[in-house]
């Protein structure tokens, strides 16, 4: 292969394209014409001598190759990046987008903190905030984003990651003002007859608190209503008999907007999720304008 007959362009491209699996979706996401990612992706297919994306009945899959070259191009494009950025950094010129993904409860609470300082430190700059529900930390290792806000720890590659706590988090039990446990003791044999909802954004397949009822020897917590996100949570918890089991901060949003009440879960129904933190790579550790995102965020924070 002539490495002259690739660019920048062509590279950042292919990465959305082996993302995506999808030409149109490339160029939705790019903002480019889908005749001319049709194109690149002719021109990177002639350079790298193989199809890279095959169709097949459910759309494209990536080939062997392809699978490659994806894992080394996160790599390739964040050196660039860090290459850029070895520049003078000036937040108030600096034109950088940060990429930080968490769940809506811990992320409402951080922009909430920070977004006035940001805009007033940085007007040029974009914060891209993604709130998908997804495994939390898969973005973070793959060099997609440069935070992660989380209460969860992660499983792998713990040497290469640095954190930094936020703020510490209760989680309470959210249920309709009108069901039949919003007065009265929240007992573990009354609690196990009630029906549960569970958000499931990982793809966990049982309720987070699960393993405590059955540690007390209640098994076949009922579950009726499973989530993939936090949208609907205040609407379903009006209307209905299911409890949510949920952190305090959001559940007291909640209760601004819907007739619902938040009430403390007995203590044998404590998961170890209370500290919550901001996460970050090893690659991107000495990055100016991470290196000053996360001053911002301890200025705001712990200073204020």
């Amino acid at each position: 292969m002539n490495i002259n007959q690739l660019d920048l362009n062509l590279l950042i491209i292919l990465k959305q394209l082996l993302e995506e699996k999808h030409v149109s979706n490339t160029a939705l996401t790019l903002g480019i014409s889908q005749p001319s990612i049709s194109r690149s992706l002719a021109k990177l297919r002639a350079i790298f001598d193989d199809p890279l994306l095959i169709r097949m009945s459910g759309g494209y899959e990536l080939t062997p190759k392809a699978e490659s070259i994806y894992h080394d191009l996160n790599s390739i494009l964040s050196n660039v990046e860090r290459l850029v950025n070895k520049q003078d950094f000036d937040p108030l010129t600096s034109e950088a987008t940060i990429k930080v993904f968490g769940l809506p409860p811990q992320m409402n609470l951080l922009v909430q903190a920070i977004i006035g300082a940001f805009r007033h430190e940085a007007p040029n700059m974009t914060l891209d905030i993604d709130t998908s529900p997804k495994p939390q930390f898969a973005d973070l290792l793959k060099g997609d984003v440069h935070f992660v806000v989380t209460g969860h720890q992660p499983s792998v590659a713990e040497d290469k990651l640095y954190r930094i706590p936020l703020f510490k988090r209760e989680f309470v039990l959210l249920m309709a003002k009108t069901h039949q446990l919003a007065n009265g003791p929240l007992t573990i044999a009354r609690l196990s007859q009630c029906h549960f909802g569970k958000i499931s954004v990982q793809g966990e397949k049982s309720l987070s608190i699960a393993h405590c009822f059955e540690a007390l020897g209640f098994d076949n917590i009922s579950t009726p209503i499973r989530l993939k996100n936090f949208d609907n949570i205040g609407t379903i918890t009006e209307n209905s008999d299911v409890i949510f089991y949920v952190p305090n901060h959001f559940a007291d949003e909640l209760c601004q907007h819907y007739s619902l009440i938040s009430r403390p879960a007995p203590n044998e129904l404590k998961i170890n999720q209370s500290q919550v933190c901001l996460y970050w790579h090893q690659r991107y550790h000495n990055d100016p304008v991470c290196k000053w995102f996360r001053s911002l965020i301890s200025e705001q924070l712990f200073n204020n």
